[in-house]
């Protein structure tokens, strides 16, 4: 027996060593297999997160539970791009949205000229006096004209690929200095038709001297004509409008169904007094945007049941 002992001790020793090597082993394999679920995890999040991404519900970046380098690399170099493409997202939206406004506040212009001109048919149908046949054809032609200048920024920016380029948006006016009591006296004419079918006699106070303002010519046109639009589909039997030598204008008629509330509301976008009315509710929300790009401001009061429209102008020292 004392012979075969040191053979005895050398299979000891290596059944030690083969136990040592399995549990080394057993211990490599489960952190291996760790390893990959960790992985299938992280990748599974990973694919989850691009899937919410690209849905556009969330915009909470990619974060991973792993702590693998390759995979927590990837996440970031995904997180990059999906933010690139977000931010390209976001502009083409934008762009979308400000064609869409852009053609819709034009279509709403349209429509003023289209009535003053309807108006003065209806007029000339039953007016035998060629002296005023004339003046009313000479009145067409100017809203002809002004529906032929916006036919032409329908198209424009119906069809261009920089929407920014709408002067509503984009601010690209052509500010000069312009006497805003003309400006004021041409477009109350084009609306003579409309006034007179309407029953309407306004009142209007003008100073005797020029006022000249900084404002683009077209824009000081149309924030008037959306002005009057809008008085025109309210007021009833009376409009008050006054120029003084500060370049404030002020269109007042009444307006019993107005509140505070509502005539605060008068400017937003789309918001109309009467709902489910024809009226789009654009033509105070744009004169707003015009006269703020051209330095103005433009502001409602109601008192006692009578709505005042104040549109200030920034007064020049030039004379005309």
């Amino acid at each position: 027996m004392w012979y075969h002992y040191p053979e005895k001790r050398k299979e000891t020793a290596a059944l030690k060593i083969l136990i040592v090597i399995c549990i080394i082993l057993a211990i490599a394999l489960t952190a291996a297999v760790i390893k990959i679920v960790l992985l299938r995890r992280g990748f599974d999040e990973l694919t989850d997160n691009i899937e919410d991404q690209v849905k556009g519900n969330t915009q909470i970046p990619v974060t991973l539970t792993t702590s693998d380098p390759h995979a927590r690399r990837a996440a970031e170099t995904i997180n990059r791009e999906l933010t690139n493409l977000q931010k390209e997202r976001n502009e083409y939206l934008d762009g979308n949205r400000k064609v869409a406004e852009a053609v819709t506040g034009i279509s709403h212009d349209i429509r003023t000229p289209l009535t003053a001109i309807n108006s003065y048919l209806d007029l000339m149908a039953d007016e035998s006096d060629e002296e005023l046949k004339a003046q009313y054809l000479e009145r067409i032609k100017s809203r002809t004209l002004s529906l032929s200048d916006l036919a032409d920024e329908l198209f424009k920016y119906s069809t261009s690929t920089d929407p920014s380029r709408y002067p509503v948006q984009s601010g690209e006016m052509s500010p000069e200095t312009i006497n805003i009591c003309r400006v004021l006296e041409e477009c109350l004419l084009s609306f003579y038709a409309a006034f007179k079918n309407k029953g309407i006699e306004p009142k209007i106070e003008l100073p005797e001297s020029p006022v000249n303002v900084s404002c683009d010519r077209k824009s000081a046109n149309r924030i008037f004509e959306n002005i009057i639009s809008n008085a025109l589909k309210y007021a009833d039997d009376s409009l008050d409008i006054s120029l003084d030598e500060s370049g404030c204008v002020v269109f007042s008629n009444p307006a019993p169904e107005l509140t505070p509330v509502s005539a605060a509301k008068l400017f937003d976008r789309y918001y109309t007094v009467h709902e489910g009315s024809a009226s789009t509710g654009l033509g105070f929300s744009i004169a707003k945007e015009l006269i703020t790009q051209n330095g103005g401001t433009i502001e409602s009061d109601l008192k006692d049941g009578v709505l005042s429209v104040i549109v200030r102008f920034n007064r020049t020292s030039t004379d005309e």
